[in-house]
């Protein structure tokens, strides 16, 4: 393999016309300039330059040589300013992970928002389920994903960086028609007798933050019907067909034939985080696009 620093001195060389020309040119010293030389030659087993009195002169294989040269300086100066506009956050591809509702409610601003002043990175964005995302922060396949998990979880992930985004509070969905479909707010027990709706697209996590309420309320829902969604779960409760708790980010637009109710006494909440891998969190784009995610879920709990 060729040296490159030593192509350079070549290049210079067949340029100056002369070893003190190229010395003055590269910042080294005469006798640094003929070691390249000399040390080239031996490389490549050829006859570089001839000795013509005081100076030198290219031969034919020099002046081959020094035209690849050109183009390998030419490669290596692309590649240096390629690798600096991806450590600016300017060019490059960011892998994207978010769960159903974080991906309708918080990623589209913020991607619209990232995009406006990185144009030319480019984005990829996967629904991805809690499971699923932190093994693909593992193996790569995902850059920054947008999980919901518990405390506990979090602190068997020390091979990761979680990053709270914001708390996402569960309201009651009735029916138009229910007795309390009126009230401001009310207390998780008042539904204790209630016909409930399981959202299978939301097992694990979500379910047990649903259930360990109800349980410190004094009940276990009644589950009858199993929605596939959030929104088609809204769809069971407006013809009347039982209650359901939804987080405020998967409410979106509410069915026109149900109410949206705060429970208190406790609370459902369910914590979304910001993950990611510590070797990309150093780059300069997937912080720009932390910041906007950020941005996206402070507009979110804002507009409540």
């Amino acid at each position: 393999m060729i040296d490159v620093r030593r192509l350079r001195v070549l290049r210079a060389v067949v340029e100056c016309g002369s070893v003190s020309g190229a010395a003055a040119q590269l910042a080294y010293t005469p006798s640094a300039v003929s070691q390249h030389l000399a040390a080239l030659e031996r490389e490549t087993a050829t006859v570089l330059f001839e000795r013509v009195g005081r100076g030198v002169r290219a031969t034919d294989a020099a002046r081959l040589l020094s035209e690849h040269a050109a183009t390998v300086m030419a490669a290596l100066a692309n590649a240096e300013e390629a690798l600096a506009a991806l450590r600016a956050g300017k060019i490059g591809r960011i892998r994207i992970g978010a769960f159903a509702t974080a991906g309708a409610a918080l990623v589209p601003g913020a991607l619209a928002a990232f995009q406006d002043t990185h144009p030319d990175v480019l984005l990829d964005l996967a629904t991805v389920e809690a499971d699923d995302a932190l093994s693909g922060l593992r193996n790569g396949t995902i850059d920054l994903c947008i999980t919901i998990a518990h405390a506990e979880e979090i602190a068997s992930c020390a091979d990761l960086v979680f990053d709270h985004l914001l708390s996402d509070p569960f309201r009651v969905v009735l029916a138009r028609s229910h007795p309390l479909a009126d009230t401001d707010r009310l207390d998780l027990a008042a539904l204790c007798n209630e016909r409930w709706i399981a959202i299978t697209s939301s097992p694990g996590y979500c379910q047990a933050v649903v259930d360990q309420a109800c349980a410190r309320a004094g009940y276990l829902p009644r589950y009858h019907l199993d929605a596939e969604d959030y929104q088609t779960a809204q769809g069971f409760v407006a013809a009347g067909l039982g209650v359901a708790l939804v987080p405020m980010l998967a409410l979106g637009t509410p069915h026109a034939n149900v109410a949206v109710v705060r429970v208190e006494g406790p609370e459902p909440v369910r914590d979304v985080y910001l993950a990611t891998r510590p070797a990309a969190q150093d780059l300069a784009a997937v912080r720009s696009m932390s910041a906007c995610l950020r941005e996206a879920a402070r507009l979110a709990v804002a507009s409540r």
